[in-house]
């Protein structure tokens, strides 16, 4: 029921549990690391029945998760032993809303993630209940930053809905820009940087020519001498054919 980005954990396995008022989902996630527990998703999507108000499941009703303090510090022990986690106090949002989240670091340095979120689109007394999605996000890793983490929460998406009429907890997509189509409100792209220019191939200088030695007259061939040596018999010329 719900699809991470790109580049995410990959998914191992899913178990599905239906309810009478929801439908819950974990969705187990490749986990690696020292940390204790495995890297999960648990999602439910709830109807617009009514909610037990105490702690559990009672019969075949599920229980909204809560998203106070205590709750989500009970839930992140249970799934986190050992490991202490600090919650954000920057607020943070993605496409659904507003969620939370705290971080910190296994017993081997692994990065850590704890991840919360309701969504649910204001029901009132004036209008029918639309529904509501829990999501819990649990995932360490050796290799991650804080950053790599939060960017699952930030980037994952519903990916299914209930056949009820009504249930829509992500309200309406919104409006598009009022300024779209109208004259007076130009539209540029978003242009990207422009490409890097090719490096210039510099010529390699040629190296210098040493200069040549002036030539060592001593070692200059002698002349042939035009006349017989003394102390040396003379050699006849060969017959002439």
């Amino acid at each position: 029921m719900i699809v991470l980005p790109p580049g995410s954990p990959p998914v191992i396995g899913v178990t599905q549990r239906s309810y009478e008022n929801a439908v819950a989902q974990t969705i187990s996630l490749a986990t690696r690391g020292r940390t204790p527990g495995e890297n999960t998703i648990q999602v439910a999507f709830f109807t617009a029945a009514d909610l037990p108000d105490s702690t559990g499941v009672e019969g075949n009703l599920l229980k909204l998760p809560g998203i106070d303090d205590f709750a989500v510090a009970q839930d992140m022990e249970e799934r986190l032993p050992g490991v202490a986690m600090s919650p954000s106090a920057v607020f943070v949002q993605n496409k659904y809303g507003p969620f939370g989240y705290a971080f910190g670091r296994g017993p081997g340095g692994e990065a850590c993630l704890y991840a919360w979120q309701r969504i649910a689109d204001g029901d009132s007394i004036f209008r029918p209940k639309s529904g509501a999605v829990s999501v819990r996000m649990r995932i360490c890793d050796p290799k991650a930053s804080e950053a790599v983490l939060l960017r699952l929460a930030y980037e994952y998406s519903l990916n299914a809905s209930l056949r009820r009429s009504g249930w829509n907890p992500a309200g309406n997509a919104p409006a598009p820009a009022p300024e779209l189509g109208k004259a007076g409100a130009p539209i540029y792209p978003m242009l990207q940087a422009p490409d890097a220019p090719a490096p210039r191939r510099v010529a390699r200088p040629r190296p210098a020519r040493a200069p040549q030695a002036e030539t060592d007259r001593s070692h200059d061939p002698q002349p042939v001498p035009d006349r017989p040596l003394e102390g040396y018999p003379t050699v006849p010329p060969p017959p002439t054919p």
